[in-house]
């Protein structure tokens, strides 16, 4: 399945004396990504996080750089998002990094583990992703098992749970 892209130009500010991206600015695109990624396809989870019926936290990300150079000033870089996991109120989000001139060149990947939560009688808890958020994700999941499980989260917020055996097809 195709991933998630977003493109983002490099500017000076991000980059150091020596010319190349800062470390940093890698996590920052990660969660622009998301944020784009959440404003094109799962605009209603983004109104509940506007009203704080959800928060989704961070709980780890990671970035691994290949090469020894990476960004620079004015290169345009392409960061690709896709699901590996998704379990309840957990998710799992990669990354890769490459040039928009040279896409199979990856110059770093990542991930960022998200957690979702509620805020109930005051304190944020544990809270499975909204439903539209799974259906969003759906199209940028990682494989066939991955798929299958967000159709049967999907199937069951519908009121119908899946049978035990029962393979669903993906969702167009």
């Amino acid at each position: 399945m195709p991933p998630y892209e977003y493109r983002h130009a490099v500017g000076f500010a991000e980059t150091s004396l020596v010319g190349n991206v800062y470390f940093a600015s890698y996590i920052e695109w990660q969660g622009t990504c998301r944020e784009r990624f959440l404003s094109e396809h799962a605009r209603d989870s983004v109104e509940r996080l506007m009203r704080r019926e959800v928060a989704f936290f961070t709980r780890n990300c990671s970035c691994e750089y290949i090469g020894e150079w990476g960004f620079t000033a004015l290169d345009e870089v392409l960061v690709r998002m896709r699901l590996e996991r998704f379990r309840g109120g957990r998710m799992t989000l990669a990354f890769e990094y490459a040039h928009a001139d040279r896409p199979d060149e990856l110059v770093a990947r990542g991930t960022q583990e998200v957690a979702c939560k509620a805020l109930r009688a005051g304190t944020w808890v544990a809270a499975p992703f909204p439903a539209s958020l799974a259906s969003a994700l759906l199209p940028f999941a990682d494989t066939d098992e991955l798929r299958e499980h967000l159709n049967d989260v999907l199937a069951f917020e519908g009121g119908e749970p899946p049978a035990s055996n029962e393979r669903r097809p993906a969702l167009e």
